[in-house]
């Protein structure tokens, strides 16, 4: 009835094309959304959506160092409230409980708790806290009837304080993402100033001109382009239509997971669908125009208003754009395996150094203990023998290196029984130590002759005494 039995023909032009067609009367109705302002020869229909300008930025988290997990991991945890009150609770009740014990406990068991006020409290303190956070030192105890009691009560009570400690920590420590900051930080329209700019529009241009002293800006051909430029860095911030760039970022795979909006939208406006006026006289509007205006209404307030939800949701996500969870676990997950990966390079390093400072001190015991080892291989002695296997073990070593049957070893064959036991000995390193031991003995010999009466032994007598 209103377009005829075909559907009319679709055109895909640009924002700008669409309102000057629509204008001079070559086109009659313009999907896109266009601002709603004061126009000679365009109406709208019912405002569908409010949009307006906001900035987009690579999606270039700051990489996290060591410390960064160290800090944040371990004593952000702390703030999550009821870590915080079930601390409280712990110190509050440990600091009651141990001015009890102490009262009970000063009198029959001074010998663990001083009776003395001061000293008396922090022996009960420790207590206290000792048996609250289940860790049972067992240094004190208490040890009348009231005291036992009043333990038990604190050991029921404090198992539940820790219980909520415990998983507030651990959650706080899973749940709670690292604060990756971007590296491009948006707070308000001065900030805008310190990067270079991006537009894809003379309107946009022109607010973002007036609205943020000393920019430069750079204006594109197209959105894609502009966020082309955005991902390479040819620029450092995209302003663009915050529902364009809300649906680009979440619906174009090129764009998804590479930009993202931040901070508020700034300028919003009303958009709505334009239709072509007929004449410059208000109320001669388009024979589309009512259809169009009924079709709005019943879309957005009737019964298809939730399929409107639906649909505004899908196509353009929530007002506040979230940042991907999965993208900052990975964040956190890349930071914890660098840091484990320093960690136990570190311990392992330390372990090496630790090892090697162990063998260069005791090198000379445990060659020793090796010798020793070896030669209860030899001797074919256990760790425990009687004296009768060592003096078998000796026979039959003697024996062995007895090569001409003398019943004697020469020195060769003492030199190859050495070696055999690990020891890096020569022929000439025993000829010395027969030679100082002979002088040793030579010696020795005449200290005790001088003590004598009688006159010494002549020389050879003393050499022989001291070969034998």
């Amino acid at each position: 009835h209103v377009v005829g039995p075909d559907p009319p023909p679709l055109e895909s032009l640009r924002r700008d094309d669409i309102s000057d067609r629509l204008r001079l009367g070559t086109l009659d109705v313009g999907f896109c959304a266009l601002i709603v302002k004061e126009e000679d020869r365009i109406d709208f229909a019912p405002s569908h959506l409010v949009s307006g300008l906001q900035a987009v930025v690579r999606q270039d988290l700051e990489e996290i160092d060591f410390l960064q997990v160290l800090i944040q991991g371990i004593f952000r945890p702390f703030t999550n409230v009821f870590a915080q009150a079930a601390l409280l609770l712990i110190l509050y009740f440990a600091v009651f409980i141990a001015h009890i014990i102490w009262f009970l406990e000063r009198i029959q068991n001074q010998g663990q708790f001083n009776p003395a006020y001061g000293p008396g409290i922090i022996d009960a303190i420790w207590f206290s806290m000792v048996t609250g956070l289940t860790v049972g030192y067992g240094d004190k105890v208490a040890t009348t009837i009231p005291a036992k009691l009043v333990s038990i009560i604190w050991m029921i009570l404090s198992a539940f304080f820790v219980g909520i400690l415990a998983a507030a920590l651990t959650s706080g420590f899973i749940t709670t993402q690292l604060d990756q900051r971007q590296k491009v930080i948006i707070q308000d329209l001065a900030d805008m100033g310190k990067y270079t700019l991006g537009v894809s529009s003379e309107a946009t241009k022109a607010v973002v001109s007036s609205l943020v002293k000393r920019s430069i800006t750079t204006q594109y051909a197209s959105d894609e382009l502009l966020l082309k430029a955005l991902k390479s860095g040819e620029i450092e911030v995209a302003v663009q239509d915050s529902r364009t760039a809300h649906y680009m970022a979440n619906k174009v795979d090129e764009f998804l997971g590479a930009v993202i909006p931040v901070w508020e939208v700034f300028r919003e406006r009303d958009v709505a669908i334009g239709i072509a006026r007929n004449s410059s006289v208000t109320g001669d509007y388009h024979r589309v125009h009512k259809v169009l205006e009924q079709s709005v209404i019943d879309y957005m307030r009737g019964e298809g208003r939730l399929n409107y939800e639906g649909g505004r949701l899908e196509w353009f996500g929530s007002a506040t754009f979230e940042q991907d969870p999965n993208a900052a676990n990975a964040g956190l997950e890349s930071a914890l395996a660098h840091s484990n990966t320093i960690a136990s390079l570190v311990l392992l390093g330390a372990c090496l150094l630790w090892a090697l400072a162990v063998l260069l001190h005791y090198r000379e015991e445990i060659r020793e203990e090796v010798i020793r080892n070896k030669l209860r291989q030899t001797l074919g002695l256990g760790k425990k023998y009687t004296m009768l296997q060592l003096r078998q073990g000796a026979m039959r070593i003697f024996d062995r290196h007895d090569v001409d049957a003398s019943g004697t070893l020469d020195v060769d064959e003492i030199v190859g029984l050495l070696k055999s036991l690990g020891k890096d000995v020569s022929l000439e390193d025993i000829k010395q130590y027969i030679d100082r031991a002979v002088e040793e003995r030579l010696e020795s010999l005449v200290k005790e002759d001088s003590h004598l009466t009688t006159a010494p032994s002549p020389p050879t007598t003393i050499a022989a005494s001291a070969l034998l």
